[in-house]
């Protein structure tokens, strides 16, 4: 009996007609042991009887090989497989927190695009009724102007052309 760290918990995702005709042993719990895949170990993909209880509180350590040792070359495949299937997970990793931050940064762009519309629109605003106040104010300085002219005039014409009352 030999135990393996790093042995996966879950069972293996198919089981042969002739793993399910062969008797399961039973643990030192006296429990029947499922056939499960070991990953993380020496042996990757290799499939053994371990207690149901492994990984959890109970600590029972039962282990028997279920399959026969492969070649050595099999291990090395598998494991070259699963550096790059760790390779790959830890790039979309990345990627995936690559792309949270592109969209925290273009959130923050449209929160900066929308406060400077915002911005820009009460500008024009203020600038609108800014341009409104001076072409009333031009306005009332042309009539002004005007009725200053008229006024001048009226003094010149009653200055040089006195009018005789009889």
């Amino acid at each position: 009996m030999r135990t393996h760290y790093g042995i996966s918990r879950e069972g293996s995702s198919s089981i042969s007609s002739s793993s399910v005709d062969a008797p399961m042993p039973r643990c030192h719990c006296g429990v029947r042991s499922p056939i499960r895949t070991a990953w993380k170990c020496d042996y990757p993909g290799r499939r053994f009887y371990g207690c149901s209880g492994y990984g959890t509180s109970r600590k029972c350590s039962f282990f028997q090989w279920y399959d026969p040792e492969p070649p050595p070359r099999y291990s090395d495949v598998i494991r070259r497989l699963l550096e790059a299937n760790e390779g790959i997970r830890s790039e979309n990793t990345e990627l995936k927190k690559t792309r949270q931050e592109l969209l925290d940064e273009l959130r923050s762009l449209q929160h900066t695009l929308y406060e400077t519309r915002a911005d820009l629109e009460a500008a024009i605003s203020a600038s609108t009724a800014k341009e409104d106040n001076m072409l009333a104010s031009v306005a009332t300085t042309r009539r002004r102007g005007v009725l200053i002219t008229v006024l001048i005039s009226a003094i010149i014409l009653m200055v040089f052309l006195p009018v005789k009352i009889a």
